[in-house]
C-alpha cells in the first residue's frame, strides 16, 4: 500500500507543480509542446497509480453486491459520451480545444463548462460504489474530488489568458452546471456516436487492460 501512495503524491505532484510554472514552462517550449508533453507524463503517472490500485494490498470496507457493477455500467455510458464531447467540442474553460467557441451556440457549454471533468467524477463515483475496499475508496474518491476541484481551477486559468470581452461572451454563454442545457443543443450525434465507441472499447477491453471483465461482475 505504501508504493499506491507514493504514486499518488507523485501524481498530484505532477499536476500542481506544473501548474504553478505553467507560464514560465510555456514560455520556454511553447503551448503544444506543453500540453504534448504534460499530457503523457499524466497518461504514464495514471498508469503507474492503476497498476499500484490493482496490486496494493488492501482491506474491505463493505461487501460487494451485484446492482453495484450494474451501475458502474450505467453510469460509465453517459461519462463516455461527455468525454466525447470534450474531444468534439470547443471547451474554451476547461481540459479540450480552445479554439472555435461560438457564444450563440455554446453545444456542450450550456450544459457543463467542464465534460471531461464531469465524465471523471462520474467515473470515480461510479468506480467507488462498484468497489469496496479502501485503497479503491481513497484512489476513485480522491479523482471524483480531484475532477470537481478542476472545475474551478480550470476556469481560473483559461480566464487569465484572456481579455476582459473574452472572459464576458464566454461567462455569458457558459454555465458550470446546468440540466437545462440538455434540452437546448448539448450533445450532437457525433458526441453519441464517439461516446458509444468510447464506451464498448472500455467495456470490451476492460477486463484485458485490466484483469476485470465488468459484464461478469454484473452477471451479464
Amino acid at each position: 500500500m505504501v508504493w499506491f501512495f507514493i504514486s499518488v503524491a507523485v501524481f498530484l505532484g505532477a499536476h500542481v507543480i506544473p501548474g504553478l510554472l505553467r507560464n514560465r514552462i510555456v514560455g520556454l517550449i511553447g503551448y503544444r509542446a506543453y500540453v504534448v508533453g504534460f499530457s503523457v507524463l499524466s497518461t504514464l503517472l495514471f498508469a503507474w497509480v492503476i497498476h499500484e490500485v490493482i496490486v496494493s494490498e488492501s482491506f474491505w470496507l463493505w461487501d460487494f453486491q451485484i446492482w453495484q457493477a450494474k451501475a458502474l455500467i450505467i453510469v460509465m455510458l453517459p461519462a463516455c459520451i461527455l468525454w466525447a464531447s470534450a474531444i468534439l467540442q470547443p471547451c474554451p474553460l476547461s481540459i479540450g480545444r480552445k479554439s472555435g467557441f461560438d457564444p450563440d451556440r455554446p453545444g456542450i457549454n450550456r450544459f457543463c463548462r467542464h465534460p471531461l471533468l464531469l465524465g471523471a467524477f462520474l467515473w470515480g463515483i461510479g468506480h467507488v460504489v462498484a468497489n469496496g475496499d479502501f485503497v479503491s475508496l481513497v484512489f476513485f474518491g480522491g479523482s471524483a474530488l480531484f475532477a470537481l476541484i478542476g472545475f474551478w481551477r480550470m476556469e481560473k486559468i483559461r480566464l487569465r489568458d484572456m481579455s476582459v470581452a473574452e472572459q464576458e461572451a464566454v461567462l455569458a454563454g457558459t454555465r458550470r452546471f446546468s440540466l437545462s442545457g440538455l434540452f437546448k443543443g448539448a450533445f450532437g450525434w457525433q458526441d453519441f456516436l464517439l461516446g458509444g465507441i468510447i464506451y464498448v472499447v472500455i467495456l470490451m477491453g476492460h477486463g484485458h487492460v485490466i484483469g476485470i471483465n465488468p459484464l461478469e461482475m454484473a452477471g451479464w
